[in-house]
């Protein structure tokens, strides 16, 4: 359902920060945009005929927001009508994206803004994307969130970085209630971890589930055959 643009955690950069997408209409929908994703976005041409971008983000550690500035710029820039803003940037109201990027030096003009509280629809072409926020446990200085995403019939869970998997979410898996689940994965184990291990993810999801599970966000030591041999699925890039 959802491509991935890069599929690393912060320090894997060989395979790019973590971030997926949805293209259809020459619309762009984009969940965080790391330091490595818009010259990877550049590089798989990506932007080549897209008029509009959707920027939903999970929380504002660099390796998710680094080059959302750049992105933003090359929206008002160098997409349809110049001078015009053509990326909206969604986020909970408690990430106050809007200060870090003022910071930057990125004007309010040059993009538009959407912040919710915990749900929101996004037009996205002739459908609708439907929103629910909910916050993920990752690290103390940030408020982090997860998404359930509504699309195209489907309901997709996607963690964002989170060392932890909401019980409602492991019930609505086991219910039948998910179709796709996108969870950030690390192989390294141990106590204090702000990434869940791949170890824990074993202990949390059941076999009979694993098929509907995605590992991303893919730390440096990650081994993808270990976690195919659990059941488990392994996201895939767009560039090789």
């Amino acid at each position: 359902m959802l491509n991935f643009i890069g599929t690393g955690s912060a320090f894997n950069t060989k395979l790019g920060n973590n971030s997926a997408f949805i293209k259809k209409d020459k619309t762009l929908f984009l969940i965080d945009c790391g330091s490595t994703t818009f010259s990877r976005m550049q590089e798989a041409k990506l932007l080549d005929d897209v008029e509009k971008i959707a920027v939903l983000l999970t929380h504002t550690h660099p390796d998710h927001v680094g080059s959302l500035g750049d992105l933003i710029l090359y929206g008002y820039y160098s997409m349809g009508k110049l001078g015009e803003p053509n990326v909206t940037v969604y986020t909970p109201n408690l990430l106050r994206i809007e200060n870090l990027l003022w910071s930057q030096g990125i004007s309010t003009k040059t993009y538009n803004l959407v912040q919710f509280f915990d749900k929101r629809f996004i037009k996205f072409g002739a459908q609708e994307i439907g929103l629910i926020a909910l916050e993920a446990e990752h690290v103390l200085e940030l408020n982090c969130f997860s998404y359930i995403i509504n699309y195209d019939d489907k309901t997709i869970y996607y963690s964002g970085d989170s060392n932890e998997i909401p019980n409602q979410i492991i019930k609505m898996l086991e219910n039948g209630k998910i179709d796709i689940f996108y969870q950030d994965t690390c192989k390294v184990d141990y106590s204090g971890n702000v990434h869940l291990s791949l170890k824990k993810l074993e202990s949390l999801i059941k076999p009979e589930y694993r098929d509907k599970v995605y590992c991303m966000h893919l730390d440096n030591d990650f081994i993808e055959e270990e976690a195919w041999d659990l059941g488990f699925k392994v996201v895939e890039s767009i560039i090789n």
